[in-house]
């Protein structure tokens, strides 16, 4: 997929190209995965993320981490507004015997979250952040994280950084050298460095531990070196 300089890089992912990944090209990864993120893996144990925490996954894809989050003991809202994200969540939740502890949520991210403010002890943002194409779509959703996480209470953001190998191959023909769009399905994603992060966290959070991984992890069959930024905040 070529780009010129009158390519307009939407404000959001459209919702149909999330239907068509979700229902029939499965090209990320996250798409059919059953185990959590690994940064999730790692910070559930630091964080104590169990009962009777209320947890937010905002942007819950298949449901692979609320399920995980509410094996651990912790009540999860799952929102998302693919419909057939909402139908695989489902589903995984109920095979996996834990649909006492997940409530699924059909809600476009960029509207207001339907919760009352500080509502819940732990806000998740798995790889939905960095689907928000535009700076202040993305502040507005941080805003609202912020906003329904109670005061003390955390938040964990996996996020793609430019050393991504396999994002990073299609940064040649980005309009803005921000934003890249897979050719494979359509989907953009915003790629970000550790200091345009780090600005953006400290105008609303205190930045309690700040990571990068790197990992190897096969897309469309085959191998690339992933390199992502995990951030764990604290409301104040």
């Amino acid at each position: 997929m070529n780009f010129n300089s009158a390519c307009a890089v939407p404000e959001i992912v459209p919702k149909e190209l999330w239907e068509e990944e979700y229902t029939a090209k499965l090209c990320i990864p996250s798409s059919s995965r059953v185990d959590p993120a690994k940064a999730l893996l790692l910070f559930s144990e630091i964080l104590s993320l169990k009962r009777p925490m209320k947890v937010l996954d905002a942007g819950c894809g298949n449901g692979r981490n609320a399920i995980y989050l509410a094996q651990r003991g912790c009540d999860v809202t799952a929102l998302d507004f693919a419909k057939a994200a909402i139908r695989e969540t489902g589903r995984r939740v109920v095979d996996s015997g834990v649909i006492d502890r997940v409530t699924v949520v059909e809600h476009f991210i960029d509207d207001p979250i339907p919760f009352t403010d500080g509502f819940f002890d732990f806000g998740l943002d798995a790889y939905t952040f960095c689907h928000f194409l535009n700076r202040e779509a993305g502040r507005r959703f941080w805003e609202e994280m912020r906003r329904v996480v109670r005061p003390n209470g955390h938040l964990l953001s996996i996020a793609f950084s430019f050393e991504d190998e396999y994002y990073q191959r299609f940064l040649k023909d980005s309009p803005d050298r921000l934003c890249v769009c897979d050719p494979s399905n359509g989907i953009w994603k915003r790629l970000y460095s550790e200091a345009e992060l780090k600005s953006l966290w400290s105008s609303l959070f205190e930045i309690r531990y700040f990571t990068r991984f790197e990992f190897t992890d096969v897309v469309l069959g085959k191998a690339y070196r992933r390199s992502l930024f995990a951030s764990v905040l604290r409301r104040p």
